[in-house]
């Protein structure tokens, strides 16, 4: 499945916790039901991208692990 984004936010030269408030910040600026793209290459950052999503009022649609990283997909 196919899910169509909004915005990409490439934080895979970044170091935590950079890359989960660039997340926050980014999701915060869309507007409601916009799609964000957040890539990855840090393990350290997907348990930080998790709880952020259950700790606000943003979906995650899909993340998996392709050749550009780690990848999600959080709707706002």
């Amino acid at each position: 499945m196919t899910i169509n984004f909004n915005s990409v936010l490439d934080v895979r030269h970044e170091d935590s916790p950079i890359p989960t408030i660039r997340t926050k910040e980014a999701l915060d600026a869309l507007p409601s039901g916009d799609i964000l793209k957040v890539i990855t290459s840090k393990e350290s950052t997907i348990s930080n991208i998790r709880t952020l999503v259950a700790n606000n009022q943003f979906t995650l649609l899909q993340e998996l692990k392709n050749e550009e990283g780690f990848v999600f997909l959080i709707q706002k």
